[in-house]
């Protein structure tokens, strides 16, 4: 049976549109996007020290869940000292849907291994 793992990737500067940098991704075993950081990265080194410190901190995260889109989707986020460290992948359109992602989301996260780049 396979574990969830985490992501890197890093992502080149597109001029007029983004910044380059690194992000993170969670995939569950079935390769399915979990979740995603908030944050971008300058490095990888540095993207993988946010992924050591959520793993560590994860109990002590505060996760919200929230209306979007003027209350049609649903979306879940997680704090830490104040910022938001991680967030769901994408909108979900049932509020359960959304608690049952994040409580996926938090035990992938616990047990996962960070992947190589992208």
């Amino acid at each position: 049976m396979g574990h969830s793992r985490f992501l890197i990737v890093s992502r080149p500067p597109r001029p007029d549109v983004a910044p380059g940098g690194t992000v993170w991704r969670l995939l569950g075993a079935n390769n399915r996007h979990l979740g995603q950081s908030e944050e971008t990265f300058r490095d990888v080194p540095s993207c993988r020290a946010a992924i050591e410190q959520l793993q560590q901190r994860l109990d002590q995260g505060r996760a919200t869940i929230g209306a979007v889109d003027r209350g049609q989707l649903w979306r879940w986020r997680i704090e830490l000292d104040g910022r938001t460290v991680a967030c769901s992948a994408r909108g979900y359109r049932r509020q359960r849907e959304c608690q049952y992602n994040l409580a996926r989301f938090l035990a992938g996260a616990r047990s996962a291994e960070p992947g190589s780049n992208a």
